[in-house]
Protein backbone atom coordinates (compact mmCIF):
# COMPACT_ATOMS: atom_id res chain seq x y z
CA UNK A 1 0.00 0.00 0.00
CA UNK A 2 1.07 3.93 -0.88
CA UNK A 3 2.41 5.74 2.25
CA UNK A 4 -0.01 8.44 0.43
CA UNK A 5 -2.94 9.09 2.20
CA UNK A 6 -5.71 10.56 -0.72
CA UNK A 7 -8.34 12.85 0.00
CA UNK A 8 -10.68 10.42 -0.40
CA UNK A 9 -8.79 8.01 1.98
CA UNK A 10 -8.61 10.47 4.84
CA UNK A 11 -12.43 11.44 4.67
CA UNK A 12 -12.79 7.73 4.56
CA UNK A 13 -11.31 7.40 7.44
CA UNK A 14 -12.77 10.03 9.45
CA UNK A 15 -16.36 8.59 8.31
CA UNK A 16 -15.57 5.61 9.96
CA UNK A 17 -13.55 5.62 12.76
CA UNK A 18 -14.93 5.42 16.46
CA UNK A 19 -13.23 5.69 19.26
CA UNK A 20 -9.86 3.85 18.07
CA UNK A 21 -7.37 3.92 20.75
CA UNK A 22 -7.04 6.27 23.76
CA UNK A 23 -9.75 9.40 23.29
CA UNK A 24 -10.82 12.46 24.76
CA UNK A 25 -13.41 11.43 26.72
CA UNK A 26 -17.17 12.90 25.30
CA UNK A 27 -20.70 12.54 25.13
CA UNK A 28 -22.16 10.01 22.90
CA UNK A 29 -25.58 11.33 20.89
CA UNK A 30 -28.01 8.94 19.20
CA UNK A 31 -28.81 9.71 15.34
CA UNK A 32 -31.34 7.83 13.84
CA UNK A 33 -31.14 8.65 10.47
CA UNK A 34 -28.85 5.46 9.76
CA UNK A 35 -31.28 2.54 8.14
CA UNK A 36 -29.40 0.90 11.27
CA UNK A 37 -30.52 3.02 13.70
CA UNK A 38 -28.24 3.99 16.84
CA UNK A 39 -25.24 4.90 13.93
CA UNK A 40 -23.37 7.38 14.90
CA UNK A 41 -20.98 8.24 17.81
CA UNK A 42 -20.28 12.09 18.61
CA UNK A 43 -16.40 12.61 20.05
CA UNK A 44 -15.60 16.01 20.84
CA UNK A 45 -12.44 15.63 19.46
CA UNK A 46 -13.38 14.11 15.76
CA UNK A 47 -17.20 15.07 15.77
CA UNK A 48 -19.63 12.80 14.44
CA UNK A 49 -18.70 9.10 13.41
CA UNK A 50 -20.49 6.33 11.56
CA UNK A 51 -20.09 3.32 13.18
CA UNK A 52 -22.14 1.75 11.04
CA UNK A 53 -19.12 1.83 8.41
CA UNK A 54 -16.87 -0.56 10.24
CA UNK A 55 -16.46 -3.71 9.40
CA UNK A 56 -18.06 -6.36 7.16
CA UNK A 57 -20.76 -4.37 4.79
CA UNK A 58 -23.03 -6.90 2.81
CA UNK A 59 -23.83 -5.35 -0.70
CA UNK A 60 -25.92 -6.78 -3.14
CA UNK A 61 -24.44 -5.82 -6.54
CA UNK A 62 -26.91 -5.99 -9.47
CA UNK A 63 -26.05 -5.63 -12.85
CA UNK A 64 -29.32 -4.59 -15.12
CA UNK A 65 -29.68 -4.16 -18.45
CA UNK A 66 -32.42 -2.33 -20.66
CA UNK A 67 -34.38 -4.24 -23.54
CA UNK A 68 -33.19 -1.37 -26.09
CA UNK A 69 -29.27 -1.58 -25.10
CA UNK A 70 -26.45 -4.34 -25.32
CA UNK A 71 -23.95 -3.98 -22.83
CA UNK A 72 -20.39 -3.28 -23.98
CA UNK A 73 -18.62 -5.09 -21.18
CA UNK A 74 -18.98 -8.75 -20.08
CA UNK A 75 -20.23 -9.93 -16.60
CA UNK A 76 -17.06 -11.16 -15.69
CA UNK A 77 -15.37 -7.56 -16.57
CA UNK A 78 -17.67 -5.86 -14.63
CA UNK A 79 -17.72 -8.57 -11.84
CA UNK A 80 -13.95 -8.03 -11.30
CA UNK A 81 -14.41 -4.48 -10.70
CA UNK A 82 -17.50 -4.10 -8.49
CA UNK A 83 -16.97 -7.46 -6.73
CA UNK A 84 -12.78 -8.05 -6.32
CA UNK A 85 -11.66 -4.43 -6.77
CA UNK A 86 -14.56 -2.79 -4.48
CA UNK A 87 -13.65 -4.63 -1.73
CA UNK A 88 -9.42 -4.95 -2.14
CA UNK A 89 -10.14 -0.30 -2.50
CA UNK A 90 -12.23 -0.55 0.76
CA UNK A 91 -9.85 -3.01 2.46
CA UNK A 92 -6.91 -0.59 1.48
CA UNK A 93 -8.20 2.64 2.04
CA UNK A 94 -9.82 1.48 5.74
CA UNK A 95 -6.95 0.14 6.51
CA UNK A 96 -8.58 -3.34 7.01
CA UNK A 97 -11.68 -1.31 9.24
CA UNK A 98 -14.11 -2.04 6.74
CA UNK A 99 -14.63 -5.08 3.91
CA UNK A 100 -17.10 -5.38 1.11
CA UNK A 101 -19.05 -8.90 1.29
CA UNK A 102 -20.92 -9.06 -2.25
CA UNK A 103 -23.98 -10.41 -4.11
CA UNK A 104 -23.34 -10.40 -7.44
CA UNK A 105 -26.12 -10.89 -9.78
CA UNK A 106 -26.91 -10.12 -13.44
CA UNK A 107 -27.86 -9.91 -16.03
CA UNK A 108 -30.93 -8.84 -14.62
CA UNK A 109 -33.41 -7.51 -17.28
CA UNK A 110 -35.47 -4.13 -16.77
CA UNK A 111 -38.92 -3.27 -18.29
CA UNK A 112 -38.25 -0.62 -19.86
CA UNK A 113 -36.37 1.17 -22.60
CA UNK A 114 -33.06 3.31 -21.53
CA UNK A 115 -35.34 6.68 -22.04
CA UNK A 116 -37.52 5.35 -18.87
CA UNK A 117 -34.36 5.91 -17.06
CA UNK A 118 -32.00 8.23 -17.73
CA UNK A 119 -30.69 11.02 -16.08
CA UNK A 120 -29.27 14.61 -16.56
CA UNK A 121 -25.22 14.46 -15.85
CA UNK A 122 -25.94 17.43 -13.82
CA UNK A 123 -26.19 16.36 -9.75
CA UNK A 124 -29.07 19.35 -9.31
CA UNK A 125 -30.96 18.37 -12.32
CA UNK A 126 -31.37 15.00 -11.89
CA UNK A 127 -35.10 13.25 -11.92
CA UNK A 128 -35.81 11.57 -8.50
CA UNK A 129 -38.70 9.87 -9.88
CA UNK A 130 -36.52 8.06 -12.44
CA UNK A 131 -34.00 6.93 -9.78
CA UNK A 132 -36.73 5.82 -7.64
CA UNK A 133 -37.77 3.97 -10.76
CA UNK A 134 -34.32 2.26 -11.59
CA UNK A 135 -34.09 1.04 -8.21
CA UNK A 136 -37.37 -0.29 -7.17
CA UNK A 137 -37.80 -1.74 -10.67
CA UNK A 138 -34.52 -3.82 -10.11
CA UNK A 139 -36.12 -4.69 -6.74
CA UNK A 140 -39.05 -5.98 -8.34
CA UNK A 141 -37.19 -8.46 -11.01
CA UNK A 142 -35.21 -9.89 -8.11
CA UNK A 143 -38.07 -10.07 -5.31
CA UNK A 144 -38.45 -13.34 -5.34
CA UNK A 145 -34.62 -14.51 -5.38
CA UNK A 146 -33.67 -11.68 -2.39
CA UNK A 147 -33.90 -11.01 1.11
CA UNK A 148 -33.17 -7.78 1.17
CA UNK A 149 -32.63 -7.57 5.05
CA UNK A 150 -29.78 -9.46 4.71
CA UNK A 151 -27.83 -6.15 2.86
CA UNK A 152 -27.02 -3.29 4.27
CA UNK A 153 -26.34 -1.47 0.65
CA UNK A 154 -27.49 -1.64 -2.68
CA UNK A 155 -25.28 -1.34 -5.74
CA UNK A 156 -26.87 -0.95 -9.40
CA UNK A 157 -24.85 -1.64 -12.31
CA UNK A 158 -26.58 -0.50 -15.53
CA UNK A 159 -25.12 -2.15 -18.53
CA UNK A 160 -24.72 0.78 -20.73
CA UNK A 161 -21.71 2.73 -21.70
CA UNK A 162 -22.11 6.01 -20.61
CA UNK A 163 -20.25 9.93 -20.48
CA UNK A 164 -21.73 12.94 -19.58
CA UNK A 165 -25.02 13.15 -21.02
CA UNK A 166 -24.38 10.03 -23.15
CA UNK A 167 -26.11 6.49 -22.47
CA UNK A 168 -27.93 6.55 -18.87
CA UNK A 169 -26.74 10.05 -18.04
CA UNK A 170 -24.27 10.17 -15.41
CA UNK A 171 -22.14 7.73 -14.85
CA UNK A 172 -22.07 7.33 -11.23
CA UNK A 173 -23.93 8.42 -7.98
CA UNK A 174 -25.21 7.85 -4.66
CA UNK A 175 -28.66 7.41 -4.43
CA UNK A 176 -29.57 6.68 -0.83
CA UNK A 177 -28.71 9.22 0.94
CA UNK A 178 -28.49 11.51 -2.19
CA UNK A 179 -30.48 11.56 -5.35
CA UNK A 180 -33.47 10.26 -4.01
CA UNK A 181 -33.87 13.77 -1.40
CA UNK A 182 -31.32 15.87 -3.30
CA UNK A 183 -27.66 16.37 -2.27
CA UNK A 184 -28.80 19.90 -0.61
CA UNK A 185 -30.42 20.80 1.67
CA UNK A 186 -31.94 17.96 4.32
CA UNK A 187 -29.94 14.33 2.30
CA UNK A 188 -31.89 11.33 3.95
CA UNK A 189 -32.54 7.63 3.72
CA UNK A 190 -35.63 6.72 1.85
CA UNK A 191 -37.57 3.37 1.90
CA UNK A 192 -37.75 2.11 -1.60
CA UNK A 193 -40.28 -0.57 -2.35
CA UNK A 194 -40.67 -3.63 -5.16
CA UNK A 195 -44.15 -4.10 -6.74
CA UNK A 196 -44.33 -7.30 -4.24
CA UNK A 197 -43.94 -4.86 -1.13
CA UNK A 198 -41.06 -5.94 -0.26
CA UNK A 199 -38.57 -2.74 1.16
CA UNK A 200 -35.00 -1.69 1.59
CA UNK A 201 -33.65 1.37 3.18
CA UNK A 202 -30.24 1.27 3.21
CA UNK A 203 -27.55 2.35 1.19
CA UNK A 204 -28.15 2.62 -2.63
CA UNK A 205 -25.04 3.47 -5.15
CA UNK A 206 -25.27 3.21 -9.01
CA UNK A 207 -22.74 3.16 -11.18
CA UNK A 208 -22.62 2.21 -15.05
CA UNK A 209 -20.37 -0.72 -16.80
CA UNK A 210 -17.81 1.62 -17.94
CA UNK A 211 -17.35 3.56 -14.48
CA UNK A 212 -14.06 4.06 -12.90
CA UNK A 213 -13.53 1.89 -9.49
CA UNK A 214 -13.02 5.13 -7.52
CA UNK A 215 -16.07 6.15 -8.53
CA UNK A 216 -17.72 3.16 -7.11
CA UNK A 217 -15.85 3.65 -4.34
CA UNK A 218 -16.47 7.38 -3.71
CA UNK A 219 -20.44 7.05 -4.05
CA UNK A 220 -20.22 3.46 -1.48
CA UNK A 221 -18.31 5.53 0.68
CA UNK A 222 -21.49 8.38 0.99
CA UNK A 223 -23.75 5.32 1.66
CA UNK A 224 -21.28 4.33 4.10
CA UNK A 225 -20.84 7.51 5.94
CA UNK A 226 -24.53 8.01 6.08
CA UNK A 227 -26.64 11.23 7.22
CA UNK A 228 -25.83 12.94 10.69
CA UNK A 229 -27.60 16.68 11.77
CA UNK A 230 -29.14 16.89 8.09
CA UNK A 231 -26.05 16.77 5.92
CA UNK A 232 -23.74 13.40 4.93
CA UNK A 233 -20.74 13.02 6.58
CA UNK A 234 -18.66 11.87 3.59
CA UNK A 235 -19.03 15.13 1.45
Amino acid sequence: MSRFVSPLSLLFLIAILACQGPQVKSAEKEDFSSPQGKGYRENSFLGPQSINGKGEQNVLMVAVKFPDVKPKLSLEQIKKRAVRGLDKYVREQSYGLARVKPHFMGWVSLPDSISEYRVSPSNFLVDRGRVRKLIEDTMTAIEKKVNFSQYRHLLIIPGVFTLPGKGYGMMCYSANPGMLTGVRGNPRYVTLRSKGGKEFSGGIFVGTENAHLGMFAHDFFHALGGVYAGKRLVP
